[in-house]
């Protein structure tokens, strides 16, 4: 009889976990949903503590200064989280914008700040990827604005900020 209230006292305590982690992700701001996680890029790992959100004025929590270039040009939100590959860092900011115009419109202005001409457009994302000063893509899909920065040399780091776009682009379709 013990052997049985052990393992029915196990089983509610896994389901009652289960519950509770599956509504602490549905109950996460979308732009955290976007964000990759563990596993989607081979190599790369999700760094403990970094996932930062803000929303509004709380966005200072991401950009420390300068936030206001982001909420005039129709940033809602923003979640923010940073990666690992031995000694290869890759930080993914996500954005809700007020709307696909202003998710566009916005990939157009860093593309002129950053003096790119040439902007891609596929099926579900519109955006760029610059070497200068670091790896950098920005791209607008649907109404979301997603940045991600590589901290390494361009060679390897062009093709993975590629692999998050990939695996952000996919997970935006759903």
């Amino acid at each position: 009889m013990k052997e049985y209230r052990f393992t029915w006292l196990f089983v509610v305590s896994v389901l009652v976990f289960m519950l509770v982690s599956s509504a602490a992700h549905a109950a996460a701001p979308a732009v955290e949903k976007l964000l990759p996680e563990k596993g989607d890029v081979p190599g790369f790992t999700i760094m403990s503590d970094s996932l930062n959100y803000g929303k509004g004025e709380g966005i200072t929590s991401i950009y420390d200064g300068g936030y206001e270039l982001y909420t005039r040009n129709g940033v809602v939100d923003a979640a923010r989280q940073m990666y690992q590959r031995r000694k290869d860092f890759v930080e993914v900011t996500v954005h809700t914008m007020k709307s696909e115009k202003a998710a566009k419109d916005f990939v157009k202005y860093w593309a002129k700040e950053r003096q790119v001409s040439k902007v891609t457009t596929s099926k579900r994302a519109t955006g760029f990827v610059t070497v200068k000063p670091n790896v950098m893509a920005y791209y607008a899909m649907g109404k979301y604005f997603v940045t991600v920065s590589a901290f390494y040399p361009a060679e390897r780091a062009t093709k993975d900020v590629n692999a998050f776009i990939n695996v952000i682009e996919s997970r935006s379709a759903k």
